[in-house]
């Protein structure tokens, strides 16, 4: 029975994350993937050129999931407004336990620090877009404040991704109250003026 193009795509990369995670990130061939995915290497190479292009792909692949399978729990085009923020920290504490993505945080950072100081990687781009339209959303709701949604959306990546990224700098300090300082930092970004709580 053949396999067709997109099977055989998600066997490889099904392949690469056990191999990656196996390794706790470390760096693994084009061959090892191949092997473990039960095909040649050329099979491999006509979809990707590199071991760089496979780890994109499945880093892509990786971080949509986990935030599709938050958003299916909670659709942020109809949560409220402290449901979407819930949403949002939750999404980023699912990526800080993510396997696939501490490891190569851990061991493959100069392959991910691209994506914090240089350009906006595929999955960055599809979280963007989730967030602009349920901050539009949020708008028209009268739950968000006014503001580009795009530009929004922007800060409010900055401000998760740090609180990925950077989790080791100041664990010491947050433990496990990040998620409820994060909450309230993108519930006070977030909020309308008139909504905010006013100071006693």
């Amino acid at each position: 029975m053949s396999i067709c193009k997109e099977d055989i795509g998600d066997q490889v990369l099904d392949a690469a994350r056990r191999c990656l995670v196996r390794n706790n990130g470390r760096k693994v061939t084009v061959a090892e993937i191949a092997r473990e995915a039960g095909v040649s290497r050329p099979t491999v190479y006509r979809r990707w050129p590199d071991m760089s292009e496979i780890i994109r792909s499945l880093l892509t692949r990786e971080v949509l999931g986990v935030v599709a399978a938050v958003n299916d729990v909670t659709p942020l085009r109809t949560a409220d407004f402290d449901a979407t923020v819930d949403v949002v920290v939750r999404v980023v504490a699912a990526l800080r336990d993510d396997e696939l993505v501490s490891a190569l945080w851990r061991e493959q950072r100069e392959f991910m620090m691209p994506y914090v100081f240089d350009r906006l990687g595929t999955s960055q781009q599809g979280v963007l877009a989730i967030l602009s339209d349920a901050i539009a959303n949020g708008q028209t709701r009268g739950q968000v404040r006014d503001g580009d949604p795009d530009k929004m959306a922007a800060m409010v990546l900055l401000i998760t991704q740090s609180s990925i990224q950077s989790r080791a700098l100041v664990e010491s300090i947050l433990g496990d109250e990040w998620s409820r300082e994060l909450h309230h930092a993108l519930a006070s970004y977030l909020r309308p003026p008139d909504d905010l709580p006013t100071a006693t």
